[in-house]
């Protein structure tokens, strides 16, 4: 029922809407009459039947405005009677135009199916008959039109026609059946082609209302699921540690003596727990960057310092695989940042960069000032690189390319890196070509108005 009181209010909205633009035409069309008028009494043509006809479509133009804006709520049916009244006038008005300049041979007769257009489309179907009703008036119009004429009921204007009565009679009426057959085939026409439209539009907003709901339900269901998983990581959290404690009294052996295949045993059981308690602390993080709930502590910082001191802390791990590391930054570059957030996504993407290097490869760590425009940080190397097809999808969520058993990981330390740049209003992006090596950029504002 709500949906149905929703659907009406768009539909009275729509033909108030075309209701208004209407009036602004019709006025459009008095200063137009008004403008001729006065140029034909230059001209020593001026007709008092041209200036009523005016004054004529002014008067009930002036009283539709009066009633669009007098009256604030209209109910469906009420507008559309309304609306279909003033297109009788206009039917009317268009017939005075006709009589005006030469009934019979005036080649204003069109206008009629002009009428029949502009009350067929742009309309929903609730209206759509109306088609019919200005097709039906058009006709009893101009047929009435032609018989006063004719029976000189009313002044006739136009060519004096040298016809004979009769002669005259049989023109009427093949113009009369001509005009009538012509216009409710166009408004059958019409009428036709608006259902179809309006078919389409009712099947397109009904798809659209089940995407929509679709994407709630979605958003729901995703919600539901980041809630689970940042509250599962939280509780596992506490457990882990305990048991991580507990493995380690053993392993020292303050609860009695070991083996060393027992310490040897337990020191990989720990590694394992380290790397699981790692996961769950990233998973937290990503649930908190994805909610925007990430507390980022902002101060400037020197981003060359906090680049350095990731370089210098990942050296020894570079240094075991014979790999070069270059550095390109100056010696103090100042932006407002969390200093320990960037300070983490310089080490993963340093991290991964030694990660997927060969041996005797080379890495190279820059930052470019850009001015006004903020900084620009790169973290290239020389080793697999990531296939065009993967590329687009690197920094999803456990996304692993690299499936070699000495190359562990969650898939998360590049979701988490491009998520604490955006955090600070940046951006970061990759590119790469298989077997050349890959090079990771992000670019940060500097200013606190990026805060």
């Amino acid at each position: 029922m709500a949906d149905q009181d929703f659907d009406q209010q768009a539909l009275i909205a729509d033909i108030k809407e075309k209701f208004y633009w209407a009036i602004m035409v019709r006025y459009a069309l008095v200063v137009l009459g008004l403008v001729l008028v006065v140029f034909g009494s230059f001209l020593g043509s001026l007709q008092n039947i041209n200036l009523l006809l005016v004054l004529f479509v002014l008067v009930y133009n002036f009283v539709a405005h009066l009633i669009y804006v007098a009256k604030v709520k209209f109910s469906l049916w009420g507008i559309i009677v309304l609306r279909s009244v003033f297109q009788i006038l206009d039917v009317l008005a268009i017939t005075f135009l006709i009589y005006i300049t030469g009934w019979l041979e005036s080649p204003y007769w069109f206008l009629y199916l002009v009428m029949i257009i502009i009350s067929g489309f742009g309309m929903y179907s609730y209206s759509s008959i109306s088609v019919f009703v200005i097709a039906f008036f058009s006709a009893v119009f101009y047929m009435g039109l032609l018989g006063c004429a004719y029976l000189r009921i009313i002044p006739m204007y136009g060519p004096n026609f040298t016809l004979t009565s009769q002669q005259l009679l049989i023109s009427i009426y093949n113009k009369a059946i001509f005009t009538t057959v012509s216009f409710f085939l166009f408004a059958t026409t019409i009428y036709y082609f608006s259902k179809l439209l309006n078919q389409n539009r009712e099947q397109l907003a009904e798809k659209n209302k089940n995407l929509l709901a679709a994407l709630e339900e979605l958003k729901d269901t995703d919600r539901l699921k980041d809630e689970f998983v940042s509250n599962a990581s939280h509780e596992l959290r506490t457990p882990l540690s305990v048991i991580r404690e507990n493995i380690a009294l053993i392993k020292d052996g303050l609860l009695g003596q070991t083996t060393s295949e027992q310490r040897d045993l337990l020191q990989t059981t720990q590694s394992n727990i380290d790397r699981l308690a790692n996961i769950l602390n990233s998973l937290l993080d990503i649930s908190k960057i994805e909610s925007r709930s990430l507390e980022l502590r902002r101060q400037p910082v020197n981003i060359s310092e906090i680049a350095h001191r990731a370089v210098e802390f990942l050296l020894p791990k570079a240094y075991s695989k014979n790999l070069e590391v270059e550095t390109h930054f100056g010696e103090k570059i100042m932006i407002l940042a969390d200093a320990d957030q960037i300070l983490r996504v310089f080490i993963n993407l340093l991290t991964n960069a030694i990660k997927y290097s060969n041996e005797n490869g080379h890495i190279m760590v820059g930052i470019e000032d850009l001015g006004e425009k903020g900084v620009e940080c790169f973290v290239s190397d020389t080793g697999i690189g990531i296939s065009q097809n993967d590329l687009p999808k690197i920094f999803e969520r456990f996304v692993r390319f690299d499936k070699q058993k000495e190359n562990k990981g969650a898939g998360l330390g590049l979701s988490i890196s491009r998520g604490i740049i955006e955090m600070h209003g940046g951006k970061m992006w990759a590119v790469s070509k298989l077997g050349e090596g890959s090079r990771f950029i992000f670019r940060l504002p500097k200013g606190a108005e990026n805060e």
